[in-house]
């Protein structure tokens, strides 16, 4: 029995899913979970990188040097506000790294504005 409630607001389908993936999850094994989400991660690598191309420019292969970046600990708090003005403090690294990407966005691009958030 999973611990996660039915929901009985999701449409059908998309909870019975939920509910599917939640009941072997709570009867697994930890190690059997994590191998699964090493599993899910290799599969999710070869559909994306590999099977398919979406339209979606937010949803394309990251460039390398970016995800790296995010991997570094840039993306693990957001950036809320404008530089100079953001609402949480220590951000003083990030808020450069976004005017620097802004101002290569407008060269590139050649506009006029541009506006990077870390995400």
């Amino acid at each position: 029995m999973p611990h996660a409630a039915h929901r009985p607001w999701v449409p059908a389908a998309c909870e019975t899913r939920v509910q599917d993936i939640a009941t072997a999850t709570a009867n697994g094994i930890s190690d059997l979970t994590n191998a699964r989400i090493d599993a899910l991660i290799t599969q999710n690598l070869q559909i994306h990188d590999r099977e398919c191309f979406n339209l979606n420019p937010a949803t394309n292969v990251m460039n390398p040097r970016a995800e790296a970046a995010l991997a570094q600990g840039l993306g693990s708090r957001p950036s809320l506000g404008y530089p100079g003005d953001k609402y949480e403090m220590g951000l003083e690294a990030i808020e450069e790294i976004e005017v620097i990407a802004a101002e290569l966005a407008c060269e590139i691009f050649d506009v006029k504005y541009a506006e990077i958030r870390v995400p």
